[in-house]
């Protein structure tokens, strides 16, 4: 556990052995600069400077002398802090960005090579959906973007998920044939589509790898492609299960599915 602790404060911007001497010091405080160095397995010549870093970042405090105790501020202080900090630079670096970019005059499709790539974006166009959110996937994706699509449904979105496999939660919002997610990946390919505000769309496999390809669109005649599947998915589900899904496809229908449902009845 400590090992992927130091690997995502990295993502962060500490350094390996700042996040060593930051978890030690949780474990372990108050501590000196000998004491940390010898949990910590940091050499004791770099340990001073380190603490230091730490020390004027905020991260850690000292008390006393001969020698200096170091303590750490408490997790929920320190992810407070990196929360702020990386709000402040993500504005910033939209800011500098948006000066240089020349807005694109045409629709645009791109592939995400990749199982991390994939989820990100996913995770990413949920976070900034405003109106909302369709979702064909498995219980290892849904797992991974569990907390957004949470979040997009306080944000009182459309937010509707649909699932052959068994997922982690069950609402309203969750439409499920509850299938075992082993015994499915040996006959079926894993696989997701998620379409965000009825103008922006991810699809394609989800294998967890770095040669998992997918597509990421806001091309219209694909995003209704996408649309048209989910609305297949619930159709079947509903006459399956005997489930009453009228409300779900409703969300998501277009205009031009609008008139096909008229003409169907």
């Amino acid at each position: 556990m400590e090992s992927v602790l130091v690997n995502k404060l990295t993502e962060f911007g500490f350094t390996q052995n700042e996040s060593k001497a930051y978890l030690t010091l949780l474990k372990h405080h108050p501590a000196s600069g000998y004491e940390v160095s010898q949990y910590s397995g940091v050499p004791r010549s770099a340990i001073y400077d380190i603490l230091r870093k730490l020390e004027l970042g905020g991260i850690v405090y000292a008390e006393g002398e001969k020698p200096v105790q170091y303590i750490p501020i408490p997790p929920d202080q320190l992810t407070t802090k990196l929360a702020s900090r990386f709000e402040h630079n993500i504005k910033e670096l939209k800011e500098g960005l948006d000066e240089l970019n020349q807005p694109l005059t045409r629709e645009s499709t791109w592939n995400l090579k990749g199982y991390t790539a994939m989820i990100d974006q996913a995770r990413s166009m949920i976070d900034n959906a405003r109106e909302s959110v369709f979702i064909s996937l498995w219980a290892r994706e849904y797992a991974e973007l569990r907390v957004q699509i949470s979040q997009a449904k306080k944000r009182n979105l459309d937010v509707s998920c649909f699932s052959f496999t068994r997922l982690q939660d069950a609402d309203e919002h969750i439409f499920s044939y509850d299938i075992d997610e082993e015994k499915l990946r040996n006959i079926w390919r894993r696989q997701m589509v998620l379409v965000v505000d009825k103008k922006s769309a991810i699809l394609g496999g989800a294998d967890m790898t770095r040669e998992n390809q997918c597509i990421c669109t806001d091309n219209s005649a694909i995003v209704d492609t996408c649309l048209n599947y989910l609305i297949l998915d619930y159709t079947l589900f509903s006459g399956r299960k005997n489930i009453d899904v009228e409300k779900e496809i409703n969300k998501m229908m277009t205009g031009t599915s609008d008139q096909l449902s008229s003409l169907l009845q």
